[in-house]
């Protein structure tokens, strides 16, 4: 069967996890999370027990990728996943002249996936935008059909999570969230444009509209994506709990079985850091 690949890119701490979750709600949809750490990891989901049904899932994709694509250590695939992902390179994505052994480790893991899956919809929140040009490079489109949301939050309160410390993710200073944030989110607008005239379904969206407003948002979706979220819409509506599904890796949230949509509050101070905030990412926030 032919499966369809839902890619969510924009800059972390905006949300991505969570949507990954929401659209995975659908029946004969799965949520994913990071695929792209899937070597960094050793191809292990981190914090999980060994017993548990998301390492047993991840168990079996990596013994099958092992079978497909055996010929590096998993620090050499990540070396050289980085070196064709990182935002640094886009420039060879936007070339299409990627790593030969690139392409074919790429096809190779979403092949093992792809084999490791019952459902048709496969939701991935890797975010990274050079990935997204590279799904659409060089995956083998008879197999999946790939299809990208661009999701991007509030730039304040992205700044403002990025000093935090006690999560997973590395934290950054204000002026080097406020800059991350502006260079990640151009980025990642010229592509999500490049992957419309390629002709990829595509949706864009702000964090706060759907977190005001879901079902409106997941309407809008649907029509974007030709997709049907219509489950995903009724579990929110009536506050049924959200399954995590398998998610790799990515927000804490991850970890939880369940979890509910929590409602918006808009609870930010207007300070100095906040208009130098609006101010420096508006362009790309407008």
């Amino acid at each position: 069967m032919k499966k369809t690949l839902i890619y969510i890119i924009g800059a972390g701490r905006s949300g991505t996890t969570l949507f990954d979750i929401v659209l995975g709600n659908t029946s004969d949809s799965i949520s994913l999370g990071e695929i792209n750490r899937f070597f960094k990891r050793d191809g292990i989901p981190p914090k999980r027990k060994e017993d548990s049904d998301v390492y047993l899932f991840w168990k079996k994709i990596r013994q099958t990728f092992e079978r497909l694509s055996n010929t590096k250590s998993y620090a050499e695939y990540d070396s050289l996943f980085q070196k064709n992902e990182f935002h640094s390179n886009i420039l060879k994505s936007f070339l299409k002249t990627n790593d030969l052994n690139y392409q074919k480790d790429l096809n190779d893991l979403y092949k093992a996936i792809a084999l490791n899956v019952d459902e048709k919809i496969i939701i991935e929140s890797s975010k990274y935008p050079a990935r997204a040009l590279n799904l659409s490079n060089y995956l083998n489109k008879e197999d999946i059909a790939i299809k990208y949301i661009y999701l991007k939050k509030d730039p304040v309160k992205v700044v403002k999570s990025f000093n935090k410390k006690d999560i997973e993710q590395p934290s950054k200073n204000f002026l080097m969230a406020n800059i991350y944030y502006l260079v990640v989110n151009t980025i990642c607008s010229i592509v999500i444009k490049v992957l419309k005239r390629r002709g990829h379904h595509t949706f864009c969206f702000k964090s706060e509209d759907f977190l005001k407003h879901p079902e409106t948002v997941l309407k809008a979706a649907e029509k974007a994506l030709n997709e049907d979220f219509s489950e995903s819409q009724n579990q929110i509506l009536n506050n049924r709990p959200l399954y995590t599904g398998f998610l790799f890796d990515g927000n804490r949230i991850r970890l939880k079985e369940t979890l509910f949509l929590q409602p918006y509050k808009n609870n930010t101070k207007k300070n100095l850091k906040y208009y130098f905030t609006r101010v420096f990412n508006y362009i790309v926030y407008r």
